[in-house]
């Protein structure tokens, strides 16, 4: 049996459509989840005009909303199957303060980005498992990162926070799933993404990420970086 499905978990015009994109060109049906039902349907058309042979289909959902989201979890496995790939995506960037950002905003990020991340992860481990017992077949369990985990950032405090708790995660959910043989990886994106530069752009990082899928048990990359947030650091305190 043939399990070609991308679930892109905080699907949007940049890094998640340019994933969709790359995934789909290879043959891979795939699932957009966001809360923006407009761009959604932007991204799905745009997809499907490039890539015209593979299903693609949109699931309006608030990845912060963990009910919903296992329940919308639940419909794309009905409606499209289970997955050989698991994208989580999600991320709320926006600047925030020591002293200044309340901790409901807090709680907004660590719902969006860790307790979303758990439910996507703990929703794919079972169908992941299963994918994993094929022939032919690289479950994957992939997330978008950002060297914040490591180098945080002061105004970007609290996604900082996140950052270095998703990778946490991730380091667990590996120790579990990788036995099982399915691939727990992240891109390490070091700046701002931007279509003209040509290291940071969605293409090339996505293409990263299609990397990571495609490779061998036993030459997984835990991380793939690409750039230094370093450089940006320094580039926003003016040195």
């Amino acid at each position: 049996m043939a399990y070609k499905l991308l679930v892109i978990l905080g699907a949007g015009p940049g890094l998640g459509l340019a994933t969709a994109l790359e995934f789909a060109s290879k043959g891979f049906d795939i699932a957009l989840l966001s809360r923006n039902s407009q761009r959604l349907e932007s991204d799905v058309a745009t997809v499907q005009v490039t890539s015209p042979l593979v299903k693609v289909q949109a699931f309006k959902v608030d990845v912060g909303d963990h009910v919903a989201l296992k329940n919308t979890l639940q419909r794309v496995e009905t409606e499209m199957g289970i997955p050989e790939v698991v994208y989580y995506n999600a991320a709320r960037v926006q600047p925030s303060r020591i002293g200044d950002a309340s901790p409901q905003f807090m709680l907004e990020d660590f719902k969006s980005m860790n307790i979303g991340m758990y439910v996507a992860a703990t929703w794919a481990l079972p169908h992941l498992n299963s994918v994993a017992q094929e022939p032919g077949t690289r479950p994957s369990f992939l997330f978008g990162n950002s060297g914040i985990y490591e180098y945080p950032i002061s105004d970007f405090f609290s996604l900082s926070m996140q950052k270095a708790a998703q990778t946490n995660f991730a380091g667990s959910f590996s120790q579990i799933a990788g036995p099982k043989g399915i691939h727990v990886a992240s891109v390490n994106i070091g700046g701002i993404i931007s279509d003209g530069d040509p290291e940071m752009n969605a293409k090339l990082i996505a293409s990263k990420l299609w990397e990571l899928y495609s490779q061998d048990k036993d030459n997984w990359s835990f991380e793939v970086k690409v750039g230094d947030i370093r450089d940006l650091i320094k580039r926003m305190s003016g040195q």
